[in-house]
Order: structure tokens, then sequence, then C-alpha cells
């Protein structure tokens, strides 16, 4: 391993920074908020929908319209977060996109609506590459997933927040007032990371000959220099139709249960989000660990952690697409947190492996383009398939999510036999 300098903002061992910790409770409660501002209209959708008249495509346009224009920004502001204060950027992303969110509340149509959505995107897409760049200067590839997966904990519990309260308080006094309730906890986090965030000192440099000087370069050298990685590009691929999948499937699983055994918003965010994100902190727990240990004696061991995952997913969606028993589908639920969680815990750490430590804010930024871009599609063939009476059952869309899964698992596979050996970075 590379020798670490001893600075005055605390990195002394081969570990990470004194404080890493610190500023990942703090990175952990900002990935909070943005979660519940993201899912809380998952919960919500039969209200909005009856109270400003939406068709099904209209509807299902909320969530490509988030995905797509995320994707698309992200190209754009995981450059800056490679070249400014990633401080800045996160306080600045979450205070735009709470004022977005709240102004959702307000919303009279369909049109106020879709613009809404799509600022929050915009400004939601800075978040994520800045909270890469700051871990990985935080915490060494000796503890980086274990540190990832203790942050990516934030997602299952403000998924279950935004399911539980999200979907009460539109029962109780309706879908408006629930995007107010979260958009001021976004006012009162922003407040904390204005007051106790640091920006923590960017401690690595470019390691390989072909992209030397990498923050000295342009958007698109380093866009190039990430896109001639082979690994990257199996890595790309797989998380396209696997983040697809979870996302999409999280999406329609609150309208299926509501649709299908005709219970309340409350109870239907419920069963839809409590199991997966039980075996999501499984999966976050034992995917960090896991993968740490194993990539100590094989060189393939996060990528080995993600296939493992991704193969527990597969066979669970089925059982959510072809079995009818609460009980059975309560279970796939959560192996299917379970498993896509063991992959997912290990994406960054597994990037990280690949791509020029220069270009990791714009290569993490790169995966969220491609994966929207290019797999928000479904939201508006499904919505349309609706409307004209083609898909009446939602488990005909989950049943298609398996072969999707398959795809994934070989694409992880090759770049383990084939590439991964050529394209790792030195530790």
């Amino acid at each position: 391993m590379s020798s670490l300098t001893v600075t005055s903002d605390g990195r002394l061992d081969d570990r990470g920074t004194h404080d890493r910790w610190f500023i990942l409770s703090l990175l952990f409660v900002n990935y909070f908020t943005l979660y519940t501002h993201r899912y809380v209209l998952n919960y919500i959708q039969p209200p909005i929908r009856d109270e400003l008249g939406l068709s099904e495509l209209q509807l299902n346009s909320l969530a490509w319209a988030f995905q797509f224009f995320y994707a698309f920004a992200a190209l754009f502001v995981g450059y800056l977060s490679d070249r400014y204060r990633r401080r800045a950027v996160l306080i600045w992303s979450l205070l735009l996109s709470t004022a977005a969110f709240m102004g959702m509340g307000l919303a009279q149509g369909f049109w106020d609506l879709l613009a809404l959505r799509i600022l929050l995107a915009i400004t939601q897409a800075a978040n994520v590459p800045a909270i890469a760049g700051i871990m990985a200067d935080c915490f060494t590839q000796r503890n980086r997933s274990r540190a990832v997966s203790v942050y990516l904990l934030s997602s299952p519990f403000s998924v279950i927040v935004a399911g539980l309260v999200g979907g009460y308080v539109a029962d109780q006094w309706g879908w408006r007032q629930a995007m107010f309730c979260f958009g001021g906890m976004g006012l009162v986090v922003l407040g904390v990371l204005a007051g106790y965030l640091r920006e923590p000192q960017r401690t690595q440099v470019a390691t390989t000959a072909p992209v030397v000087d990498l923050v000295q370069q342009s958007l698109a050298r380093t866009l190039l220099a990430v896109l001639s990685v082979p690994s990257f590009l199996l890595l790309a691929v797989a998380y396209l139709l696997a983040s697809n999948v979870w996302q999409q499937l999280g999406y329609f699983l609150p309208r299926h249960f509501y649709e299908h055994y005709g219970v309340k918003l409350a109870e239907a965010g419920l069963l839809s989000t409590l199991a997966p994100q039980i075996g999501t902190v499984i999966g976050l727990f034992v995917g960090g660990w896991l993968a740490d240990r194993w990539t100590r004696h094989w060189i393939g061991g996060r990528f080995g952690v993600q296939i493992l995952g991704l193969t527990v997913t597969a066979p669970s969606v089925l059982v959510i697409a072809l079995v009818d028993s609460q009980a059975m589908i309560q279970l796939a639920l959560l192996l299917c947190g379970v498993g896509f969680w063991l992959y997912l815990s290990n994406l960054w750490a597994t990037t990280f492996e690949v791509v020029d430590p220069a270009a990791r804010s714009t290569a993490i930024g790169l995966l969220n383009v491609i994966a929207g871009l290019l797999g928000s599609w479904p939201y508006l063939v499904v919505g349309w398939l609706r409307d004209e009476g083609v898909i009446r059952d939602l488990r005909h869309v989950f049943l298609a999510f398996v072969g999707v899964l398959c795809v994934a698992i070989v694409a992880l596979w090759h770049l383990v036999r084939r590439t991964l050996a050529r394209d790792r970075q030195p530790d």
C-alpha cells in the first residue's frame, strides 16, 4: 500500500482520517433526507393521480422524469465534484432539492408536478458523486467496503420512513402535507451540514500513465479515460440492468399491493418496504464484511460478492411474479433486499478498483448517467401499456425483471474472468 502523509485534518493511519466516522454520519443523514424526498412519491401515487386527474402514463412519467434527468445532470455535476469543494456541492444540492420538493406540494396539475420533479432530479444529482469523493478520501481500501455499507444503511431507513410516514400522513391529511413534512426535515439537515461538515483533503492522485493529471484535463478527456476501461463498461452494463430492476420493483410494488389487495396507503407502504429493507440491512452488513475478506485472497473478491447477490435476487423476483402467497412474497422480498444490497454495497469499491483515482467522482456520476438515460424508459412503456389495457396485473412486469437480472450476472462474470486482471488499479 502506498504511504500516507500525516496532515492537519487527521490522516494518521492506513484506515483514513481520524474524524472519518463523524463525517460518515453527516453523509448518512444527508443521504437519508435525499432518499425520502426521492421515494415518498412511490407511496402516495393514488391520491396524486385522483386529485390531479392523471393517466397511468402521466403518473409513471414522474418516475421516468426523475431517473432520466437525474442521470443527465450527473454527467456534469460528477465532474464538478472532482474539481471543486465537495462540501459546497452537497450543501447547495440539498438546499435546492429541498426547495423543489416542497414546491411539488403546491403543484396544481401534471405539468407543474413534472417540472418540479425534473428540478428535484437535477439538484439531487450533484450529491452522490460528491459523497463518493469525500468517502474515498476519508477511508482507505482496508475499510472502504464497510464504510460504504454503513453509509448505505441510510437507504433502507429512509424507504421505510417514506413508506410508513408518507403513506400515513397522506391517508390522514393528504399528499401535499406529506411533501411539506419531509421538506421541513430537509431544512433542518441543511443547517446541520452547514455547521459541521468539513471538506477533506484530496489525498490521492492519478496513478496510471495514460491518464496522468486528470484533474487538469477537460470533462471530455476525463470521460474518455473512464470509458476506455473495459471492466468499467461491464460494470456499467450490470448496474444499468440491476439498478433499474430494483428501482422499478420499488416503484410498482406499493401500487400492486394497493390495487391487488385493496389495502390503505400506509399498509401498502409497509408491505412493500419492511421486508426488503430488513433484507437491505442484512445485505449491507454482510456485503461489506464479506467483500473485505474475499478480496484479501482473491482479486475478484468484491465482484464475486456482487455476483452472489444478484444470483440470490433473480429467483426471489421470480417468486414475486408467480406466487400469490403473502408469506412467500414477503420472504422473497426479504431475499431481494439481501441479494441486491450484497451487490450494491460493493458498487463504489469495485468501481474504484478499475478507474483512476483522479476520476472517481466522474465514474460514479457516469454510472448514474448510463443507468438513468438508458434504463428509465420502462416506466413510460408500462404506463402506456396499462392505459391501453395490455398490462392489467403488474406481476407480468416483475416476471420480465428475472431475465434482466440474469444478463447482469453474465456481464459481471465475464468481467472477473476476462478483464479485471488487466484493469485493476494498484492499491
